[in-house]
């Protein structure tokens, strides 16, 4: 009765740890999706500031190169002015000799010029006095015009430099409006960013407790299993009972399994059922099973009774065994360095079937274990603990 009492016990705390197990699995996947959506827009989010500061950088490239054209403009004005200020000077001189040759003229009226010509004291002097007035009158209405237009020429081009550096000054405006904006949405995207940076570093932190908290569990439960797997197992070599009956329906319950590595733990998963980026051919596909690392050689067990239905090289598995359970369950085992039962063979639970290797598809020994229900395959810890 005792002992009738304490197996009630130890299964019904197995059943509550396979059920807090399966739901911390559960949290594990959708923690596991979350911290990859969450990557995977700090990753956006990182592209997104890279073409920014690109950006950010070219339009600095622009607002150098026009401050620099400002500059040289700034130094041409200059330059003009000092070109203008001694034109004016110029024009300033000559028109006062021009002014003082008329004021004189003025004052001493019309005649003055008329005595000097006719005070010629002949013809041909008369028309040189003539010749000399009229050149000095056009000598000097020539300077002044020359430099009248000069001045102009000058005043037009320091007008076109400034038109020039109002349209600078505007482009430069412009660009630094275009970059406090730019800036501006740096700065939104570096705040999401680190927000969704800060967000992943909980999800992973609560990841690795739930991951904590399954492997203790499951080492918990690994221990429990074995210990009650002693007090059944002679069932399993009873010659009254068929490998069909111990092979049926219990073999798709969760929990039921053994270990498939017994001389090493969950904590040597290496990899897990889902969606990976391929260690080999490097690209995202889903995992099929559990990789489960391991020294190469060490015995493979069955992870329940059934027959033997493949056991041969699989392609990218491998030395390769499947084991038909009943009721639709199938397991797999791959990677094998050698085998140890053949096709048609009836294995017991906890039965060494094979031994841990790195053939087929494989970057080191390790066992790939795989639980198929009705053809499906599941996440082999689901029915393992």
């Amino acid at each position: 009765m005792a002992v009738l009492m304490a197996a009630m016990m130890c299964m019904e705390t197995s059943l509550v740890s396979a059920a807090s197990l399966s739901e911390i699995r559960q949290e594990i996947k959708e923690k596991e999706a979350q911290l990859s959506e969450g990557r995977s827009k700090e990753g956006s989010l990182a592209s997104q500031m890279l073409e920014l500061e690109e950006s950010i950088e070219s339009m600095q490239s622009s607002i150098d190169q026009l401050d620099s054209a400002i500059t040289e403009g700034e130094a041409q004005l200059k330059t003009l002015e000092g070109e203008l200020e001694e034109a004016q000077a110029k024009v300033s001189v000559q028109n006062e000799n021009l002014g003082s040759r008329l004021r004189t003229m003025y004052k001493n009226g019309t005649v003055g010029f008329i005595d000097v010509l006719l005070d010629s004291g002949s013809f041909s002097e008369f028309l040189n006095n003539l010749n000399m007035v009229e050149m000095i009158y056009s000598s000097d209405k020539e300077v002044l015009n020359g430099l009248e237009k000069a001045y102009d020429e000058i005043d037009a081009k320091k007008k076109e430099v400034e038109t020039l550096q109002a349209e600078l000054n505007k482009s430069k405006s412009v660009a630094e409006e275009q970059k406090a904006q730019l800036e501006k949405s740096r700065a939104t995207v570096t705040a999401q960013k680190e927000e969704i940076a800060s967000s992943n570093e909980e999800t992973e932190a609560m990841l690795n407790a739930l991951k904590a908290d399954a492997e203790a569990m499951a080492q918990n439960a690994i221990q429990n299993g074995s210990s009650s797997s002693d007090s059944t197992y002679v069932g399993d070599d009873d010659p009254s009972s068929s490998s069909d009956d111990s092979s049926g329906g219990s073999g798709s319950l969760g929990g039921s399994m053994a270990w498939p590595v017994p001389s090493v733990g969950t904590s040597n998963i290496t990899s897990i059922f889902g969606w990976r980026t391929h260690p080999i051919f490097g690209v995202g596909r889903g995992h099929t099973g559990v990789d489960i690392g391991a020294p190469s050689g060490v015995p493979v067990v069955a992870a329940n009774s059934g027959r033997v239905i493949y056991a041969g090289w699989y392609g990218g598995y491998g030395y390769c065994v499947q084991i038909d359970h009943g009721g639709g369950v199938v397991t797999l085992y791959g990677h094998n360095s050698r085998l140890n039962v053949s096709v048609g063979q009836s294995v017991s639970r906890g039965q060494t079937i094979a031994y841990v290797g790195s053939t087929g598809y494989s970057t080191g020994p390790h066992c790939h274990f795989e639980v198929m229900i009705d053809g499906v395959r599941q996440d082999p810890l689901d029915y393992i603990l």
